[in-house]
């Protein structure tokens, strides 16, 4: 090819490199479109069933959090000669001195006074022991749920099968009192599964509620511990309302007693009140029901808060 013009002294050769292929603005996008990840709208209506599937895809995972759950028991306890049975002996060490006190200041009967003050004090340890853990729980979770895609309930339910694995080696003290005091289970006895899976409905309830608010405001565990503290002596735990000649009103609309009452009265083979039972259910439907409304608005800041 020769260059025309004045500053062409030659005949100027231009040669072609190898062919580039280039795509029309059409095959482009074409192209593009195919590759595009589907693209996902969150929208508000879609935080609601969000968060439900959370707890849904949280209780499916049943083997990794009782893995885990078994896991911390484990490591609390490593390389103890005992291991898990510390649990049970300080707390069956509880028990009898508290039932050797009342029993001797208020003139009862031991085989009246230690299955009652052993019943007691194990479900009130379970009891407190979920609102407790679950205040912290997802604030002691802070990496797992920054770094680690899974659902938010799987520590939820972590921290109640631990609680509940404790709650199962405690429960040797009221086979122990059974055994030695000679209780005969009967039909009254039966009325426990029920009692206590209505109990754990509402401590699930309220520990989650727990959980979420303290993430939210960390003054709450703080304010729960103090409260645990004073509603035990409120709460006839190691002492019997038949003490009293009248109930007092912190004893008669106290929920913690009648939560404890539909699982203590069943294995000490006496009748649950109708009282007891409405306000348990009552309390199961009411909470269940703040604790959805609570957890749907909160899910999606959950992370962000810890």
């Amino acid at each position: 090819m020769t260059c025309p013009g004045n500053y062409a002294k030659g005949p100027t050769i231009i040669t072609q490199g190898p062919e580039i292929h280039q795509m029309s603005a059409g095959m482009t996008t074409a192209a593009l479109s195919r590759k595009k990840a589907p693209i996902i709208r969150i929208t508000a209506e879609a935080v609601p069933e969000q968060a439900f599937k959370d707890l849904f895809n949280g209780a499916r995972l049943y083997e990794l959090w009782i893995r885990l759950a078994y896991h911390d028991i484990h490591q609390r306890f490593e390389r103890s000669v005992l291991g898990p049975l510390w649990l049970t002996l300080s707390m069956g060490t509880m028990v009898a001195t508290l039932g050797l006190v009342f029993s001797t200041l208020y003139q009862q009967e031991a085989a009246k006074s230690l299955p009652y003050i052993a019943t007691g004090i194990i479900f009130w340890g379970l009891l407190s022991g979920c609102i407790h853990d679950g205040s912290t729980v997802f604030i002691s979770a802070d990496s797992f749920i920054r770094n680690v895609p899974m659902p938010l309930s799987v520590h939820f339910y972590r921290m109640m099968a631990r609680n509940v694995m404790v709650w199962g080696f405690n429960m040797v003290i009221y086979f122990i009192m059974a055994a030695y005091f000679a209780l005969l289970p009967g039909l009254d006895t039966l009325l426990f599964v029920p009692g206590f899976i209505l109990f754990l409905i509402n401590v699930s309830w309220i520990s989650l509620t727990a959980s979420v608010l303290a993430a939210r405001y960390r003054d709450v565990p703080q304010v729960i511990t103090n409260l645990l503290q004073v509603l035990f002596f409120l709460t006839p735990i190691f002492w019997s309302p038949a003490m009293m000649p009248k109930r007092p009103a912190f004893v008669v609309f106290n929920p913690l007693y009648h939560l404890i009452e539909i699982v203590r009265a069943p294995l000490l083979g006496e009748p649950v009140s109708a009282m007891s039972w409405g306000l348990c259910i009552a309390m199961a439907v009411i909470g269940l029901s703040l604790t959805a409304w609570l957890y749907r608005r909160a899910h999606a800041r959950i992370a962000y808060w810890v």
